[in-house]
């Protein structure tokens, strides 16, 4: 069976034809070449939809899909998610992670102090930052302090002297 990952969510309608803002998950660049997307009817199948056409405004995807030409036919997709299968997702570098990767891992410093599982992923602007704790432990996601991330044990290392723990 398919493995699908969250990849944004629809806000809202945007404009009278159809159109849809949605918040994304995702760079940009991820989302210029799409084609197609799925939303999950509840407890049920993953739903594809094709896409008409896609734009970009500010920190918003604007997107339309094909067939749903009024802004009554799309208000039921409001606060829906938008999801793709783990096989379409782009191949990413030996250093780069995708968010959904990172949650549930452990989190551990170089003096060997378990500090707990990643909980979610803060976009904090600058940089990201790994929420563990119930969002009482943040720690930034950047090369400084992550000395190394190993998928295959489940654990990020971190520098302890850099962490406030």
């Amino acid at each position: 069976m398919e493995d699908y990952v969250v990849i944004g969510k629809i806000t809202d309608t945007f404009g009278l034809e159809g159109e849809l803002k949605v918040y994304p998950y995702l760079p940009q660049e991820f989302w210029e070449n799409l084609e197609k997307v799925y939303l999950k009817r509840k407890g049920g199948d993953y739903v594809p939809f094709e896409l008409e056409w896609i734009d970009f405004m500010k920190n918003f995807v604007i997107l339309k899909f094909k067939g749903y030409d009024s802004i009554d036919r799309v208000e039921q997709f409001k606060g829906a998610k938008i999801y793709l299968p783990r096989s379409e997702l782009p191949t990413l570098s030996e250093d780069e992670f995708y968010a959904f990767e990172l949650v549930g891992m452990d989190v551990v410093t170089d003096k060997g102090k378990e500090l707990g599982k990643v909980e979610g992923i803060r976009d904090l602007g600058a940089y990201d930052a790994l929420v563990l704790k119930n969002g009482e432990l943040l720690i930034p996601f950047v090369s400084d302090i992550v000395i190394n991330v190993d998928k295959e044990k489940g654990q990020i290392l971190v520098r302890e002297d850099l962490i406030p723990v």
